[in-house]
């Protein structure tokens, strides 16, 4: 059996930007677009366990929560963004703060 990730984030615009933080773990990633942000996230996420594997430990080992100010955005934000097409284990969604 496969390990599976599952990583909630929230995502705002700052700027001309569009920004993803994740909640469990503070990883962000940004995007000219709201559509592009799970891909975004999703290859942040992909690269922060690379690294945390090269150092010798468990994925994500050491990555610590987000800000209890994106759990509250998080828990408030009203609209999902999921792909319609789906990869190959790989199940991103991002919250859209309000």
């Amino acid at each position: 059996m496969e390990d599976r990730i599952q990583i909630n984030a929230v995502a705002y615009q700052e700027g001309d930007a569009w920004v993803a933080q994740g909640i469990e773990y503070d990883i962000v990633a940004h995007a000219s677009d709201v559509l592009s942000l799970p891909d975004a996230f999703s290859r942040a996420v992909v690269e922060n366990i690379c690294i945390t594997q090269h150092l010798g430990r468990a994925p994500l080992q050491g990555v610590k929560p987000a800000p209890q100010r994106f759990l509250d955005l998080f828990e408030a934000a009203t609209v999902e963004v999921r792909p319609t097409k789906q990869r190959a284990n790989a199940e991103v969604a991002v919250r859209v703060a309000a």
